[in-house]
């Protein structure tokens, strides 16, 4: 065989082992690459998601501190702000349409709402009584109103009077792959530290991952004694 015939075909053998190659390592490198470029986009709708409930966290404390530190008007303003989250159209129709059948039922199922302050003790230790006989913390003039803290619960009126509210939402995980992967990364670590409790625990079985926020506002209202306020 002449010189030519054999360089011919090492080269032509050398190119298939290197065509070969390139298809075993992309073979390998694909189902990598696809499931990083899935996380990346799963963690953008999180980090998005988590932008909005922000502000719809700010919304529902508001709205609690303008109607006495009731639930149901601070549930239906974080509703109404998740909203774009759930949006089909535009229009206003297709907003209150999104509202009422996708953005509340998904707040009363898949949020929690909890008042971390005031607490019971410090209605207690600052309460006052209106005429009608009820007992209410005040929200005007607290500059004229003395500082010291409450016996019971050690904080003064105009600490007592901020609402702090925790939301826990479970946001439901869309992006194929990674939002189990999500989830199962997220269940593996709670068995280690125990971060969430029995609730979110239920959101993350039912591949939701819980997001907590908390916020804060000055009462724009009079808070009387309801069974949310938290003991301590």
């Amino acid at each position: 065989m002449s010189c030519p015939a054999r360089i011919g075909r090492s080269i032509s053998h050398q190119a298939g082992q290197q065509t070969g190659s390139i298809m075993l390592e992309t073979v390998i490198a694909l189902p990598v690459v696809l499931l990083l470029g899935l996380l990346i986009t799963q963690w953008a709708f999180i980090i998005q998601a988590r932008s909005m409930l922000d502000h719809a966290s700010y919304m529902a404390v508001r709205a609690g501190a303008l109607n006495q530190g009731e639930l149901a008007p601070m549930r239906r303003a974080f509703a109404r702000a998740i909203t774009p989250m759930n949006l089909a159209g535009t229009g206003a129709q297709a907003f209150e349409t999104a509202f009422l059948t996708r953005s509340l039922p998904a707040a009363r199922m898949h949020a929690r709402f909890k008042i971390l302050t005031p607490t019971r003790a410090a209605f207690a230790d600052h309460a006052q009584t209106d005429h009608q006989g009820r007992r209410y913390l005040p929200y005007q003039d607290l500059d004229k109103h003395p500082r010291r803290p409450g016996r019971r619960s050690g904080v003064s009126l105009q600490q007592a009077t901020r609402l702090t509210l925790e939301v826990t939402y479970g946001l439901d995980l869309l992006v194929p792959l990674a939002g189990p992967l999500i989830i199962e990364a997220a269940q593996a670590a709670d068995a280690l530290t125990g971060n969430y409790d029995a609730r979110e625990r239920l959101m993350l079985a039912n591949d939701r991952l819980p997001i907590r926020i908390t916020t804060q506002a000055r009462m724009q209202s009079r808070l009387y004694s309801t069974r949310h306020l938290p003991r301590q």
